[in-house]
C-alpha cells in the first residue's frame, strides 16, 4: 500500500483537526468548566470570609465599646462608694470630735466645780484654824 505523500499530509492534517475537536470537547471544555466552577467557589468563599471578617471586626468594636462603658460605670460606682465612705468617715469623726469636746467641757466644768469646792473648804478650814489659833493665843496671853 503506497500512500501518496500529499495525501499523507492531508491525512495528518485531518487527524490533527479531528483530535483537536475531540480533545476540545472531551478534555479542554470540561477542564475549563471545572476550573471556572472552582474559581467561582473560591471567589464565593473569599466573599464569605471577608464578610465574616467584617462581622467579627464590628462585633469586636461593639464588645470593646461595651467593655469601655461597663468599665466607666464601674469606676463611677467605685468613686461614688469611696465618696460615701469618706463622707461617713468624716461624719463619724466629726461626731467623735463633738462628743470628745463635750466630754472635755464637762470634765472642765466638773474640775472647776471641784476646785471651787476645795477652795471654799480650804477657806473654811483656814478660818477655823485661824479662830482656834487666835483662841489659844488669847488664852495663853491671859
Amino acid at each position: 500500500m503506497t500512500i501518496i505523500p500529499d495525501l499523507t499530509a492531508l491525512m495528518v492534517s485531518v487527524i490533527v483537526v479531528c483530535l483537536t475537536l475531540v480533545l476540545k470537547r472531551q478534555f479542554f471544555e470540561p477542564m475549563a468548566r471545572a476550573m471556572e466552577a472552582r474559581e467561582k467557589q473560591v471567589k464565593g468563599a473569599r466573599e464569605v470570609r471577608e464578610q465574616a471578617e467584617a462581622d467579627v471586626a464590628a462585633a469586636e468594636a461593639d464588645v470593646a465599646e461595651a467593655v469601655a462603658a461597663v468599665r466607666a460605670e464601674g469606676y463611677r460606682e467605685m468613686d461614688r462608694i469611696r465618696r460615701e465612705a469618706s463622707e461617713r468617715a468624716e461624719a463619724t469623726l466629726a461626731a467623735a470630735r463633738e462628743q470628745a469636746a463635750a466630754t472635755l467641757e464637762a470634765g472642765k466644768d466638773s474640775l472647776r466645780e471641784q476646785s471651787a469646792r476645795a477652795a471654799s473648804e480650804l477657806e473654811q478650814v483656814a478660818e477655823s484654824l485661824a479662830s482656834d489659833l487666835t483662841a489659844r493665843v488669847l488664852r495663853r496671853a491671859s
